[in-house]
């Protein structure tokens, strides 16, 4: 430990690498550099935004130096990622290097709660299910101190675990009997330790960030220096911190409450039906944007029609008098105040119907968070830039990234692109405008039975729409194929999709979504990426202030949007040093034939830079490639 603190930490670091070159650990430039540069941010306390390609070894490049300062310093440090896989991955490579470096520390992984088992509630809930197998199997769990839902290992029903799980943290939970032994419970404690590593998702940094500029927070405040991994996601994560939503039980429920106040109800019902209308209104206008949409929504426009003002105004009238005459504060009444020019507003009906409410410009509220004096605060991901000159521009400016700030130079990934992997586009399919959907769906699927016959299946396609995925599903599987077609649905947890996936080598996933980033699949299973269109943003009330900012909402907003989504979802295929494989975009606006003024940029934002339009020449790269593999193994 002496020595640790002796030498300058750059040598250190530099030491720790050759030494791990040694051990038989690939010696590369690109994580080196990264972590020299990672050394003099924590150490000279500035950000530093780096953007890392997949076989950098990104995790190692800043927790080398992070190790390393914390038994200078004894400060808490806080690493922030988008997915629970890579917050496991994370707990791993830490104690490898503290192993390697010979010292002991204390590693937390800190999961929303949402993760873990609410003991109270399934006693609850068990009451009414007493014949219940899966809740008696989650029970025998719980009770022998395994708390967090992926740790079960059980494939529990969404519907189930949602009844079951930890829904709120507060004053009730003082006088849980099962408090001492909550998994929850004990996490949150060890977060309060001066001296511990901890590896959290990005929603809980947001929340101590803002929570902790009011007094509070969940994390020691002693804390210098915090990672951002999976950075590019980190802009939406404080989008929906700041957001304050409402749904109709929330507003009806209010106002009952308001009516017990008073000794006639009828202005309360009145209001209440009132209420009933206009969600019944936003619901159907819902259905419309999602029957005219070409992609996915997730969030929904909130039109204001003559009928839809006219309600609001009345409700906001009844709300009112309610508030006055039960002489209370109406909550909802200072929500619909919220509904104006100044504010975003939007609809979001993911689980159940809400009215949404931001601020437009958050991204100086971002800055002052993560960028205050005396912090070193690290961004780094795959995808943080979206190619050609402009590189970081976008997303830095999304989050007000200050000036005076380091920007590193991408570091390029060390797989070997040119000849493992190939890229096929295609311009025999027609533009997939909204009005030829139906054409660019049939001629997509037999374009896509070819492509699967080159890999024997073993292919992930992306989606930007999940009834295209749905389409495509229903014509994969009514060909009896060779290979097992899987569709990813809302009732599986995506572990045990990907375990499905792997495990039958010749199968195919069909994904949208979170398929898009974040999954690690190495070796055959998967030998290609199916992206079935560019995944262009789908117009909604966020995207559209994006691009009243612009001069060319195109190039300047929309483009690097979907390139920095390309990008997530071609990097799910090459994930080791070994993996070879095939990028396929069925989408012409990046053929050969295209003179869409973005292709070029887009293909370029791409490592695999060996590209055809030849189904042949992609079965000759492919048979050569295994081949090849075969002989090697020989």
């Amino acid at each position: 430990m002496a020595t640790l603190k002796k030498k300058p930490m750059n040598a250190t670091v530099r030491a720790f690498f050759d030494k791990a070159a040694e051990c038989g650990l690939e010696m590369r430039d690109g994580q080196i550099e990264m972590s020299l540069e990672v050394t003099d941010a924590i150490i000279k306390k500035y950000p530093l935004a780096v953007e890392a390609g997949v076989g950098i070894g990104k995790s190692f490049a800043y927790l080398v130096p992070l190790v390393l300062n914390y038994f200078r310093e004894r400060r808490q440090v806080i690493i922030a990622t988008s997915t629970i896989a890579l917050q496991e991955q994370l707990e791993r490579d830490i104690h490898t290097v503290l192993k390697m470096l010979g010292v002991t520390a204390e590693v937390v992984v800190a999961m929303g709660m949402k993760n873990y088992v609410c003991r109270r509630r399934l006693e609850m809930v068990l009451k009414y299910h007493k014949s219940d197998k899966m809740l008696h199997s989650v029970q025998r769990k719980a009770a022998v101190g395994i708390g967090k839902r992926k740790e079960m290992q059980l494939n529990i029903p969404d519907s189930i675990w949602n009844r079951i799980c930890i829904n709120r943290c507060g004053d009730k939970c003082s006088d849980c009997r099962y408090r001492e032994k909550c998994s929850y419970f004990n996490m949150r404690e060890k977060l309060r330790s001066e001296s511990c590593f901890v590896i959290c998702n990005q929603n809980m940094l947001v929340a101590h960030l803002i929570n902790d500029g009011k007094g509070g927070g969940i994390f020691n405040k002693n804390a210098q220096t915090i990672v951002i991994d999976e950075a590019h996601n980190i802009e939406s994560k404080f989008r929906i911190a700041y957001t304050v939503s409402v749904c109709k039980a929330q507003i009806v429920s209010e106002i009952r409450e308001a009516a017990k106040k008073l000794s006639k109800k009828k202005l309360a019902d009145e209001t209440i039906e009132k209420v009933n209308i206009l969600f019944r209104f936003l619901k159907e206008d819902i259905h419309r944007q999602q029957r005219e949409a070409d992609g996915d929504m997730q969030t929904f426009y909130f039109n204001y029609d003559q009928e839809i003002k006219l309600l609001l105004r009345e409700i906001e009238v009844n709300l009112a008098l309610l508030e006055k005459r039960a002489d209370l504060s109406l909550f909802s009444l200072s929500f619909f105040d919220e509904l104006c020019d100044e504010n975003l507003v939007w609809l979001d009906n993911s689980d159940i119907l809400k009215i949404c409410v931001c601020r437009k410009d958050i991204s100086e509220d971002i800055s002052k968070l993560l960028f205050c004096k005396n912090r070193s605060t690290i961004l780094t991901s795959a995808t943080i830039s979206s190619g050609g000159d402009e590189g970081y521009d976008y997303y830095l400016k999304s989050i007000n990234y200050p000036q005076n700030a380091v920007i590193s130079n991408p570091k390029e990934s060390p797989f070997d692109y040119a000849n493992n992997t190939m890229l096929y586009t295609t311009s025999a399919l027609p533009y997939p405008r909204i009005d030829k959907r139906e054409e660019y769906r049939a001629q997509s699927v037999a374009e896509i039975v070819k492509l699967l016959k080159v890999t024997h299946g073993r292919s992930l396609i992306l989606f930007t729409a999940k009834n295209d995925m749905e389409y495509v599903y229903k014509q994969l599987s009514n060909m009896r194929l060779p290979y097992k077609i899987i569709m990813q649905s809302s009732g599986a947890s995506q572990e045990y999709l990907l375990d499905k996936f792997r495990n039958d080598t010749d199968s195919v996933l069909l994904g949208t979504g979170t398929l898009w980033e974040g999954i690690n699949v190495e070796g055959e299973s998967l030998s290609q990426v199916i992206i079935f269109k560019l995944p262009f943003p789908v117009p909604d009330p966020i995207i559209d202030y994006k691009m009243s900012l612009v001069k060319d909402p195109i190039t300047e907003v929309a483009v690097p949007e979907m390139i920095i989504k390309l990008k997530q979802g071609a990097g799910r295929l090459i994930r080791c040093g070994s993996d070879k494989g095939i990028v396929s975009i069925l989408d012409p606006r990046v053929s050969m034939a295209s003179k869409a003024s973005y292709k070029e940029k887009a293909l370029e934002a791409l490592p695999e830079k060996n590209r055809t339009e030849s189904i042949e020449e992609l079965t000759k790269f492919w048979h050569n490639r295994i081949s090849y593999e075969e002989k090697t193994d020989e």
